[in-house]
């Protein structure tokens, strides 16, 4: 169950942050990039667990590939414009430093 429920969460921070991407440029961007470091950081604290956060990573790049990709009706919901590539170059970067950052906690 953790494994669909993490797959689901990087179903929506992936869909979130291509909807956002675009809007109100350079705020919508920055907001994307900011839900894309917290939605993996909120599946970090949840499942605690590498795995989960590599499942919820691997969906998150499914959703942002299939968005950069011409659908059946030529639609495309990540252009090829400036803040389409600095969305997938620092959406991914922005997906590891988030699963490679270690948790400090407060002792």
């Amino acid at each position: 169950m953790k494994v669909v429920r993490s797959i689901l969460l990087g179903a929506l921070i992936g869909f979130s942050a291509t909807m956002l991407h675009n809007i109100f440029q350079p705020f919508g961007f920055i907001a994307s990039l900011v839900i894309t470091f917290l939605g993996m950081r909120i599946i970090n604290q949840t499942f605690f667990y590498v795995r989960y956060q590599l499942f919820a990573a691997a969906t998150y790049l499914a959703v942002i590939i299939k968005a950069g990709n011409l659908g059946t009706g030529d639609e495309l919901l990540i252009y090829s414009n400036t803040y389409g590539n600095l969305f997938l170059i620092a959406g991914f970067t922005t997906l590891i430093i988030s699963i490679v950052k270690p948790n400090r906690s407060k002792n």
